[in-house]
């Protein structure tokens, strides 16, 4: 029996006997045995009616029922006439592909594939198949040298398939007729029907190079309580061996059951050992129905777990394979394993490793041929990776499946009917002479994998692409060496070296190969709080523009680290801005790649410095350092209040040098790294929404008002800040000392405050955003009030420009727009002289 009929051939028809007469009576007939599965009758009567006449639907159902039986060459032979007829339907080229590439026959194949993807594009076994041919090269050389496969000696001339350890042996099905007195036959092939069988299994040798060298027992029948006069078959056990699942007929305490066709679907039954080879109670498991089949159960070896075969109603193709999950001890619903696993074709035949891979047969991925043998890996959540063949010799044109490993995983068995067995199905011995690699290709800078990534290995000769995980797995030869070389666009190609040398057998060996994206510059750096926090700010949206004329970047948000970097562009010049509601933004010009020569990482971090006390706070916060006084601080230095300047906290010296935070200091001057804006002397009030006032370092002639030449600078820096913060409306405040009379004082003040707008507005600061304030003497920061001895230092700290924000153009209450309101009170007097 060939392995395309397992997946049906357990199934048992009430067969009703028919005479015929005449053509239409053969052809009645003929029909009638392929209803009911009896292939071998169906063949040899449409054989008897195409001598005597050229009958479409006798070749048609003469090439499906050689598919049944696995018979390639003739199944090819009349599927070649079959696609040539009027009759023919898509399928049937897909069928005659299949068979030709059963038999060697790709490129033929191929031509039939393609007929097939055009007529039916959505069945995704013809786009496999036709990538199947292209990748048989690859698979015939994929696992070159990494299998020792050995054909075993106890099989038979009938069908041996579905080994299974147990215990010190060796469970399997087979199909072999050890009653010579009373035989039972399967109606569909003609043969004995299946039976669980069990031999004694001896390793010769104790160390690692003789795993895979056993010495067979004598084959057995495993329990008469297990085995029935119908077909038993496709074991599994629990790790300790005291429970079994297997697939049987719907037969059970000599009660056969049949579907709305009268046909015997199978099931999976399980029991419990009571000791001394005898098995308890029979139970069918929740899952199974009349009207469907369940077969091929697997169980996990924590238990847990339960996969097996089925075509209940909503898969994918035709047996699918699903999973049950233990729950307080009853096993929960099926949950099928997704179409990454299942095709529209056959996916049978499942086994669990201990390294908790799940390894399946399917004629629906891509392969060499027939039923070829896959692994995926458990993603958690109920996803699995893409399926991996074995490739040859595991693998070949034939039909190659079921598939079991011993504990350490560097030996087995599985089935085939490849040339050059003992009868159909066999049973073939394999050593596993290397250890599997994993090998992991990831974005250096983010940790995250790359899935799609190119790795050229170099011992293999072969390119594989990684998959959703960022991964790729390969099986290496003992004391051999690799390079694996990794490409992805954007990205730079990186390449490692792995080696086996010092390894054996049961250990696994993992390698990961950072990719950096191809960028000669970048810049880089953090966006900070220029406030009393200093610390860097989340959520800051940092741009970036440029006058070379290229696509803008996506704006990037900071995350709590307040990091931020962009690629650059050669031969171009940057700004980059970053802004965050309730701060003034924060820009760097000038970042310029003009004239560097290979790559590099510019880094500018940026201060924000905030507009009020509670910008990103509830309530206002303290700008008072922990040193005393007002003033401010960073995690390494504060400004001496009196002086303004630097100092170091751990010595209580003038601050010198380049400190981690990035701010670099000459004898307490900040040269780079901090605010652009130096925090007024004014207290913030509750009266102007603890707006912050930032000093500009203007002076003034005696009692003169217009702007010097040496106050352009600082002018032109906050004609810059208003310019990049375009919807803020600012007061300018100046104040005077206590020295000269309270009228005086006010006046002077309020016109170089007005002096100070005016500049700004003529260089094209929007009017209505500016508002001059003269306070004179009423705001002075110290004591030093009439009549009060104090140094000129304590004077000239009164002595002040400063600027705040006192509203917004876009959040003005309409019902407030004014910034001062008019008097409702004011007294007008008639002007009875007036012209008008």
């Amino acid at each position: 029996m060939k392995a395309m009929r397992i997946l049906s051939s357990l199934s048992l028809f009430c067969l009703i006997a028919t005479v015929s007469f005449g053509q239409a009576a053969k052809m009645k007939q003929a029909q009638q045995k392929m209803d009911n599965l009896d292939y071998i009758g169906a063949i040899e009567l449409y054989n008897l009616i195409l001598e005597d006449h050229d009958e479409a639907q006798a070749k048609i159902n003469l090439a499906e029922a050689y598919r049944k039986i696995n018979d390639t060459p003739n199944a090819e032979f009349w599927y070649g006439q079959v696609v040539r007829l009027p009759q023919a339907e898509p399928i049937h080229k897909l069928y005659y592909g299949m068979m030709l590439q059963r038999n060697g026959k790709c490129d033929i194949a191929r031509e039939w594939f393609q007929q097939y993807v055009d007529l039916s594009p959505g069945d995704q076994r013809g786009q496999y198949l036709l990538r199947a041919c292209d990748y048989e090269e690859e698979l015939m050389t994929k696992s070159a040298g990494i299998y020792e496969v050995n054909q075993c000696e106890f099989n038979s001339h009938s069908d041996d398939f579905s080994p299974q350890f147990y215990k010190a042996g060796l469970a399997f099905t087979s199909e072999r007729d050890t009653n010579p007195i009373i035989r039972r036959t399967s109606t569909w092939t003609g043969n004995p029907f299946l039976e669980l069988y069990y031999l004694d299994l001896k390793q010769l040798g104790n160390n690692e190079a003789e795993c895979g060298n056993y010495k067979f027992g004598r084959p057995e029948k495993f329990s008469n309580e297990i085995n029935t006069k119908y077909h038993d078959a496709s074991v599994s056990f629990s790790k300790n061996g005291e429970e079994i699942f297997f697939t049987r007929n719907n037969f059970i305490d000599g009660k056969k059951d049949f579907d709305d066709e009268g046909i015997m679907r199978l099931k999976v039954f399980y029991a419990r050992s009571e000791g001394q080879g005898k098995w308890g109670e029979l139970q069918s498991l929740p899952f199974n129905s009349n009207e469907y089949s369940v077969a091929h159960p697997a169980l996990t070896p924590d238990g847990k777990k339960l996969f097996f075969a089925s075509d209940m109603p909503g898969g994918f193709g035709g047996m699918d394979l699903y999973v049950s999950e233990k729950e307080s001890g009853r096993w929960g619903p099926p949950m099928n394993l997704g179409p990454e696993v299942n095709t529209e074709g056959h996916e049978i035949f499942p086994n669990v490793a201990a390294d908790g891979r799940l390894y399946f047969a399917s004629d629906g991925l891509i392969g060499l041929g027939g039923l070829d043998i896959y692994y995926i890996t458990d993603k958690g959540n109920g996803t699995w990776s893409m399926p991996i063949n074995m490739g040859f010799p595991i693998n070949t044109i034939a039909d190659d499946f079921s598939i079991v490993f011993n504990e350490e995983g560097t030996c087995g068995f599985f089935s085939s009917d490849r040339d050059g067995g003992v009868g159909g199905d066999d049973i073939y011995s394999f050593k596993k002479m290397a250890i599997p690699v994993e090998i992991l290709v990831y974005d250096e800078k983010t940790d995250i994998p790359i899935e799609g990534a190119q790795v050229v290995v170099s011992c293999k000769k072969d390119t594989m692409t990684t998959d959703g995980d960022g991964k790729i797995y390969i099986d290496m030869k003992l004391n051999d060496c690799c390079d694996f070389l990794a490409s992805m666009a954007d990205y730079e190609p990186n390449q490692i070296e792995g080696c086996t040398k010092d390894l054996t057998l049961q250990d696994q060996l993992s390698l990961k190969i950072p990719l950096n994206k191809v960028a000669e510059f970048m810049v880089e750096g953090i966006v900070f709080d220029g406030g009393a926090s200093t610390l860097p700010i989340e959520g800051a949206i940092v741009s970036l523009e440029n006058d070379c004329g290229q696509p803008l970047a996506e704006p990037f948000t900071t995350s709590i680290t307040g990091k931020y970097y962009f690629k650059l562009e050669k031969n171009c010049c940057y700004k980059i801005k970053a802004t965050k509601e309730g701060y003034f933004a924060g820009i760097a010009d000038s970042v310029c790649t003009r004239g560097l020569d290979g790559s590099e990482t510019l880094r500018e971090n940026l201060y924000l410095s905030p507009v009020s006390l509670l910008s990103g706070n509830e309530h206002p916060v303290d700008l008072a350092p922990k040193t005393g006084g007002s003033g401010e601080e960073t995690k390494f230095t504060y400004m001496d209040p009196e002086t303004g300047i630097w100092m170091d906290k751990d010595t209580r010296l003038p601050a010198g040098g380049t400190y981690t935070d990035g701010r670099t200091y000459e004898k307490g001057v900040l040269v780079t790294g901090g605010p652009d804006l130096v925090r007024g002397h004014s207290t913030p009030s509750e009266e102007d929404n603890f707006a912050i006032p930032y000093l500009l370092h203007i002076y003034y002639d005696f009692d003169k008002s217009y702007i010097r030449k040496d106050a352009e600078p600082e002018l032109e820096k906050l004609y810059t800040l208003l310019t990049e913060n375009s919807k803020y409306i600012v007061e300018i405040g100046s104040h005077t000392d206590a020295r000269g009379s309270n009228l005086y004082n006010n006046r002077l003040s309020q016109r170089r405050a007005e002096s100070v707008v005016r500049w700004l507005a003529d260089r094209g600061i929007d009017r209505n955003r500016l508002v001059a304030r003269g306070y004179g003497e009423t705001k002075n920061v110290n004591d030093c009030t009439n009549n009060v001895p104090c140094s000129e230092r304590q004077h000239q700290m009164n002595r002040r420009t400063e600027f705040k924000v006192i509203g917004c153009m876009d959040c003005i209450d309409p019902a407030k727009t004014a910034i001062s309101k008019e008097n409702p009170n004011v007294q007008v007097d008639e002007c009875k002289s007036c012209p008008f």
